[in-house]
């Protein structure tokens, strides 16, 4: 975490005026924020990329497994209905792939303690296994891109850009729920 005194000595600062709103950002800045945005979102999103991921981790899985896998990696096992509401994506689609998943051996399905109708998935071994050196191949591909990088830059960055990632993550969910 970045300390206050690194926070005002590095991140330009916007003094707040009497009425307490913050000024309105230039159109400029807004701007190339937006195309900064763009570019991330097409690249971060592109075929190549988890391609390029995965080969390198010398797994063979695709972009909707991998992303499965790492919903079990971070949130442990769950219901399909779960899984299918953090991927944002229908249940058929997650049971389909939860198959495919299975047969693999990089999850499993076991029953829920809580209601015995209902199965969990949990990711096995193999799958945490798989997952781990697709991470690890996408440490390394970021410590590549972020080479050269002062700490301060790196510091700045990631307060920055957790704190655009918040914005956008509690738009979105405030935007589910109102849809819902």
């Amino acid at each position: 975490m970045v300390d206050d005194t690194f926070y005002n000595v590095y991140v330009p600062q916007v003094n707040t005026p009497q009425g307490g709103r913050a000024p309105e950002p230039s159109r400029e800045s807004v701007s190339q924020i937006r195309e900064a945005a763009f570019i991330l979102a097409r690249a971060m999103g592109q075929f190549r990329v988890h391609e390029r991921l995965v080969r390198t981790a010398g797994v063979k899985l695709d972009r909707a497994g991998a992303a499965l896998l790492y919903v079990l990696y971070t949130h442990g096992d769950s219901r399909v209905s779960g899984l299918a509401e953090l991927l944002g994506v229908d249940a058929p689609t997650v049971t389909r792939k939860v198959q495919q998943l299975e047969r693999d051996g990089l999850v499993a399905r076991e029953g829920d303690a809580e209601d015995r109708r209902a199965t969990r998935i949990r990711l096995t071994s193999g799958g945490r296994h798989n997952l781990e050196r697709v991470l690890k191949a996408r440490r390394a591909w970021f410590d590549r891109l972020l080479d050269g990088w002062e700490e301060p830059e790196l510091a700045a960055f990631a307060l920055l850009l957790g704190r655009f990632a918040r914005s956008l993550e509690r738009d979105l969910e405030e935007d589910h729920r109102r849809s819902s």
